[in-house]
């Protein structure tokens, strides 16, 4: 197997990944997926560590994500662009990325339930990115730091929920901001009792 070795993007930057790894990246996530019709909406860890192994073990979990991640987003503006797709790799990427995340209008309603395969989110009732939501997420990350499943599994609860459970946080963190000013309120009443008395009875 040829590899091409990784390059400079056309932002001047160092490529991470090769176009052959590009390739390897999408047959991976193609016959991982081969049962599921596209969209395809998460991947799975053993998705992820079957490309690692692909790959040599050359890049970590969140670079693969990362990755899978890109590929998707690029699949989408050349979708929307054909004039996007300039080169023979580009089309490549749009024929394997199309059999991934190619749009099928599949009914979402029959509540296929997949846990481990597919790729990142993408549409249906779930929601592509969780930036509407910091401080839901804000919390999740500081009780599962090292646990990125949970923004997988997130991304397909549904942008309603999720706007209310990120309000529910908004809320607590507003009472948690009354009740800091109350208790700097009352401290700062007390420092002013006790040091106040001192004061008069030491005659300063």
């Amino acid at each position: 197997m040829s590899t091409t070795p990784p390059s400079t993007a056309p932002n001047g930057r160092s490529r991470v990944f090769s176009e052959s790894d590009e390739i390897q990246i999408l047959k991976c996530l193609i016959r991982a997926t081969k049962s599921i019709p596209p969209p395809i909406t998460t991947v799975g860890t053993s998705t992820i560590n079957r490309i690692i192994r692909r790959l040599d073990h050359r890049f970590t979990v969140s670079q693969i994500t990362d990755k899978i991640r890109r590929l998707r987003d690029k699949h989408h503006n050349h979708a929307r662009n054909r004039a996007l797709v300039r080169n023979h790799h580009d089309r490549r990427i749009f024929k394997l990325s199309k059999r991934i995340w190619g749009k099928k209008a599949t009914p979402r309603k029959k509540n296929n339930k997949s846990e481990d395969q597919g790729a990142i989110e993408v549409g249906g009732d779930g929601v592509e990115k969780l930036d509407k939501f910091p401080y839901l997420v804000a919390e999740f990350s500081k009780v599962l730091p090292e646990n990125e499943v949970w923004k997988q599994k997130m991304k397909r609860v549904g942008e309603e929920k999720l706007r209310k459970m990120d309000q529910e946080w908004v809320m607590l963190k507003v009472e948690e901001a009354k009740l800091v000013a109350k208790k700097a309120e009352l401290i700062q009443q007390q420092i002013m009792e006790v040091m106040g008395g001192n004061g008069s009875a030491n005659g300063v």
